[in-house]
């Protein structure tokens, strides 16, 4: 019985790492096109990092917090990827784009496969 949970969390764990590296290469792709200094692992840590303080931003800060976490976001990519300040914002651009694009295809994988998208997304 230990085996099958330890098994069980094993395979959890490293579902959940494929997952967060899946979720980092909309960033990787926008920072790589605009020539920043990154690894996919780099960029993980990245997304992690800023999903963290833009949510304790927007905690903190509700009328002002999109804006001041865009500002905040827009540094850590400018710090981090050793970007000027206009790609920084490309890149956020970038990565937008991607996030549409990846949510486009995959909602038509999931249509034509017959899965339904309420039961996934709520």
């Amino acid at each position: 019985m230990i085996g099958i949970i330890t098994t069980a969390v094993i395979i959890t764990f490293f579902v959940l790492i494929i997952i967060f590296l899946i979720s980092a290469l909309p960033l990787y792709f926008a920072v790589t096109i605009l020539n920043g200094k990154t690894t996919l692992f780099k960029t993980a840590v990245v997304t992690l990092i800023s999903g963290i303080i833009v949510s304790i931003i927007n905690l903190i800060f509700r009328t002002w917090g999109a804006l001041i976490a865009f500002v905040v976001l827009i540094w850590i990519y400018h710090e981090v990827f050793r970007l000027k300040w206009h790609k920084a914002v490309l890149v956020w651009l970038i990565h937008l784009a991607f996030i549409v694009v990846f949510n486009f295809i995959f909602g038509f994988i999931a249509t034509v496969s017959g899965i339904a998208l309420s039961s996934i997304w709520f």
